[in-house]
């Protein structure tokens, strides 16, 4: 296939060829563009990634020898494109069994934080060193187990941006539902081989509210494509994986409380101070009267008022004592609380990285978490929706559903999650109530409990990040999850 060349459905038997095209391509070589009739407005740009190239006549400032991505499999980067939006995308073949694995998408939350920040701090292929001008392998990364794709979303996170000359803004998660299926649908065009195999989509932290929202919507278009005759139309979505999500703000917004001034995390209570504790507990009627009325009546400014009230009142003590917000074990350092978050940031912004993973030079500059998504998401109240009633259709449509949490994370906790699941209406609500009162299992990593297609699971001692915190453990979590297993 020549670049350049254009992938129609026509060409579907063709398409495969691309899995067994070389790795290594110069860096100025074309991407290939793949079309689809029944997504005009969308495009997929794809080309192989030099992730493995060592690159030592075009780095100064790294190892001889060493690749840009150590422990990195074959695969691709390339960019979704509808109109002026461009999505990047960096996709690893799984180290154990390519042909067999599993495809999994994994979206970091915020929102607006960049899913380079799981590839390279998380459950990617090789993590950033301190220096930040290197890599080394991860050898739990989750591509031992699955194909993953790592997708930059919404415009303007991470290497994803608009080209237009008046560079247009974040318009929540329901708008970007289109583009995910479209992706996956010119992604299957590609490679109608990897349609074959069972598909996930996995997160974190706001990915409680993209991801039931995605995949609610990926479940319809496949009702669609089923009664109308196009079953080969079908992405074949088995399962979503959330970890540390933030679904409701009604269960989850009081929990800080708990994390703060009890001993449930067993290393509190963080706040000893007297009456400090006592005067948050004062708090909590008012914080879920106000998100009850923004429930029901979703007025920005009620909601807004419920926001700020909660905000102040219970998470304010917290934010002040100088603890990570995402891990109450550690001190707050560095940039989101992490010092090598910087490190990726000063790797990712090298210019021959950006060439090795084939990121356009319309992007000027990568950030882990871009401060204007955010700002978007709140002017039109996105994270004030709840994802409740997507997860209840999830779950009754039999798609497999999996939530992990660190029992470390304060931001998006382990009790405001299990507050969350035991509230949520579904077919099988009083079957997982029942388990998780009378069910409870230990495992390697903690404790966890499940009920028909709902699996819970509690990382004792992991924060916000489970992948990173115990990469062990997150494996070994995620292989049974995929294979059908249960946990040890």
């Amino acid at each position: 296939m020549t670049p350049n060349a254009i992938v129609t459905h026509d060409l579907r038997q063709k398409a495969g060829s691309l899995f067994e095209q070389p790795l290594q391509q110069s860096l100025n070589d074309a991407y290939t563009i793949v079309t689809h009739d029944a997504h005009p407005n969308h495009a997929l740009r794809i080309r192989a990634h030099n992730a493995l190239n060592s690159g030592d006549d075009i780095r100064s400032n790294a190892v001889s020898g060493h690749s840009y991505c150590e422990g990195a499999t074959k695969g691709y980067t390339g960019y979704l494109t509808s109109g002026d939006k461009h999505f990047y995308f960096a996709y690893f073949e799984s180290r154990t069994s390519p042909e067999d694995d599993p495809l999994l998408m994994w979206i970091n939350g915020g929102p607006g934080c960049s899913s380079m920040m799981g590839l390279f701090m998380e459950n990617g292929p090789c993590r950033v060193n301190e220096h930040g001008n290197e890599t080394i392998a991860n050898p739990y990364s989750w591509i031992e187990t699955a194909n993953i794709f790592f997708l930059d979303q919404p415009i303007g996170v991470g290497f994803s941006y608009d080209s237009g000359s008046l560079p247009g803004h974040s318009n929540g998660t329901f708008a970007a539902s289109d583009d995910i299926y479209a992706f996956m649908r010119l992604w299957y065009l590609q490679f109608p081989k990897s349609q074959k195999k069972p598909f996930s989509i996995a997160g974190e932290s706001y990915g409680g509210h993209y991801i039931p929202i995605f995949a609610s919507h990926i479940v319809e278009q496949n009702e669609l494509s089923i009664y109308e005759g196009r079953p080969e139309d079908v992405v074949p979505l088995e399962s979503v994986m959330i970890g540390n999500g933030i679904f409701d703000p009604l269960h989850q917004a009081t929990s800080g409380w708990d994390m703060t001034c009890t001993n449930v995390t067993g290393i509190g209570p963080v706040i000893t101070e007297d009456g400090v504790c006592e005067e948050m507990a004062s708090h909590i009627d008012r914080c879920e009267y106000l998100w009850t009325a923004c429930y029901d009546y979703p007025d920005p400014l009620i909601c807004r008022a419920a926001n700020t009230y909660c905000g102040r009142n219970i998470d304010g003590p917290y934010f002040q004592t100088g603890l990570n917000y995402y891990d109450i074990s550690k001190p707050c350092n560095g940039d989101l609380c992490y010092p090598e978050i910087d490190s990726i940031t000063k790797y990712l912004n090298r210019q021959d990285v950006r060439d090795a993973f084939g990121v356009d030079k319309a992007v000027s500059r990568f950030d882990a978490c871009s401060n204007s998504v955010g700002r978007d998401f709140n002017k039109v109240g996105d994270g004030n929706t709840p994802t409740t009633t997507f997860t209840t259709f999830l779950l009754n449509k039999g798609i497999k559903v999996l939530m992990y949490v660190g029992t470390y994370d304060w931001i998006c906790n382990f009790v405001g999650n299990e507050r969350f699941l035991l509230a949520l209406p579904w077919i099988g609500d009083y079957g997982y109530r029942h388990a998780a009162t009378y069910g409870q299992k230990q495992w390697e990593g903690g404790q966890w409990w499940e009920f028909e297609n709902l699996r819970y699971i509690r990382v004792q001692g992991a924060g916000h990040m489970v992948p990173f915190d115990k990469p062990e453990v997150a494996l070994s979590m995620v292989k049974s999850w995929l294979k059908g297993k249960p946990l040890k």
